[in-house]
């Protein structure tokens, strides 16, 4: 007697949690393992006398299909399309049938909302970042393109690092290359050469008149 009032209790508390079961921030697959789990306690639990197998039969349609309901009517409202469908269908779907459709539309929507999330991404990286030059405005000498940080009344030495030397003018390369179009020189070539003009004007001082 004791066992068959403990039997009733557990009984009532698994279907008291498994109609006010809902999925909430679970997934679909987590939310149907919760399920499933709850109706397997049930079904542990149930202790049904059958007259004859159609009766077993019958109950056993009644409950799966119940069961399809409780799955469908937990589930979030964003799934309302397919669940329309499913329960508008002519068709009869076992529970595997109708959480392996709302699960494959579920990774569909992960897949989409994940390409979306990488357009976004890249979007983002293609924005120009930071405050355009021109729009910048020194505080000291009241001229666009730079800040008080980079001005260089205030910074001269700044101005040097940039390219210029202090007189205003760009610093020759260690290396010049003059070009005439078809190739080029560099500054130890024309070292060369001058130092072999100055022999030769030297030979030319020493050599006495004719």
């Amino acid at each position: 007697m004791y066992g068959q009032k403990k039997r009733k209790v557990r009984v009532y508390q698994l279907m008291k949690d498994v109609y006010s079961l809902r999925q909430g921030a679970l997934s679909v697959a987590d939310f149907y393992a919760a399920l499933k789990s709850k109706w397997e306690d049930l079904d542990y639990h149930s202790d049904i006398p059958w007259r004859c197998p159609h009766d077993q039969m019958q109950y056993m349609t009644d409950k799966w299909e119940n069961r399809v309901f409780l799955f469908l009517s937990g589930l979030n409202d964003d799934f309302e399309n397919i669940r329309s469908q499913i329960v508008n269908s002519d068709e009869s779907f076992s529970i595997e049938d109708v959480y392996s459709r709302v699960e494959a539309e579920e990774q569909r929507r992960l897949l989409s909302s994940g390409r979306k999330g990488e357009e976004q991404s890249a979007y983002v990286s293609r924005a120009p970042v930071g405050t355009p030059r021109s729009s910048r405005k020194c505080t000291h000498c009241k001229k666009l393109g730079h800040t008080r940080d980079f001005c260089w009344d205030l910074y001269p030495e700044k101005k040097d690092s940039r390219g210029r030397s202090s007189s205003g003018k760009k610093p020759v390369s260690s290396a010049t290359s003059l070009s005439d179009g078809k190739g080029s020189i560099s500054a130890e070539q024309i070292r060369e050469l001058r130092a072999y003009l100055s022999k030769i004007d030297v030979g030319q001082a020493d050599t006495p008149d004719e």
